[in-house]
């Protein structure tokens, strides 16, 4: 009983959380430091734990906690940083 509690004190978060991994493809990328800007403004979004781009393949892989972001705020850090996400 006592270590179900530590538990649940230690950890209250986590009972709906669950970690994503999403890749976009990304449309406007001239420049492996374009990709770079979009990976540092993903990262800036609350939740998100790893942003890794992809110059070659125009893509852009990114791990978050969907609890804290969603998609929607990740396309739109994307978008903020001069970008568009393809469908």
């Amino acid at each position: 009983m006592a270590l179900a509690l530590a538990a649940a004190l230690l950890f209250p978060l986590s009972a709906g959380a669950a970690e994503k991994t999403v890749t976009f493809k990304v449309v406007g990328w001239h420049s492996k430091g374009d990709a770079y800007k979009t990976e540092v403004a993903v990262r800036s979004v609350k939740g998100v734990s790893n942003a890794s781009a992809n110059f070659a393949q125009t893509t852009l892989a990114v791990t978050y906690e969907d609890s804290q972001a969603s998609r929607q705020q990740l396309e739109k850090a994307i978008g903020d940083a001069g970008y568009s996400t393809g469908k």
